[in-house]
C-alpha cells in the first residue's frame, strides 16, 4: 500500500513538473503511453526504493518477528531463516507487482479521451 501510494504521490508530481515535455512529445505523435512511459517507470523505481531497503536490512538489522518466532519454538534457524527469506521475496514481488499494475493503470488519467494532457487536473491536485 505505501508503494503503491508513493507511486500515486510521484507520478502526480512529475506528470505535472514534466507537463511540457509530454505536451512535446505528444505533439510530434507520441501515444499518451509512449509520452509518459519514462515518467512512469521512474515513478515505480522511485516508490519501490522503501520497500527495496526495508528488505536489504532483514536479519542484520532487524530480526523479524516470524524467523525469531521459529527460532524461539525450537525450529531449526536455517529452516526459519528460508522462511524468513520466503516472506521477504513475497512482500517484494507483491509490492513490486501492485506498483506496476497501479502506474500503468493510473497514467490515463491524466490524459483525455482526444490524448491531451488535461492540465486542470493537475493543479486539483496539487
Amino acid at each position: 500500500m505505501v508503494a503503491v501510494g508513493l507511486c500515486y504521490n510521484n507520478m502526480g508530481q512529475r506528470f505535472s513538473s514534466e507537463q511540457q515535455q509530454i505536451q512535446e512529445k505528444l505533439s510530434l505523435g507520441a501515444t499518451p503511453k509512449m509520452a509518459s512511459a519514462r515518467l512512469i517507470r521512474d515513478s515505480i523505481r522511485a516508490a519501490l526504493i522503501p520497500t527495496v531497503d526495508s528488505a536489504k536490512t532483514v536479519g542484520l538489522v532487524s530480526l523479524p518477528g516470524m524467523m525469531s518466532g521459529l527460532i524461539f519454538a525450537g525450529i531449526d534457524p536455517v529452516k526459519a531463516i528460508k522462511y524468513q527469506i520466503m516472506v521477504t521475496f513475497m512482500l517484494l514481488s507483491t509490492a513490486s507487482l501492485s506498483t506496476i499494475i497501479a502506474g500503468y493503470l493510473t497514467y490515463l488519467k491524466f490524459f483525455n479521451a482526444r490524448h491531451q494532457l488535461v492540465v486542470t487536473q493537475l493543479k486539483k491536485r496539487a
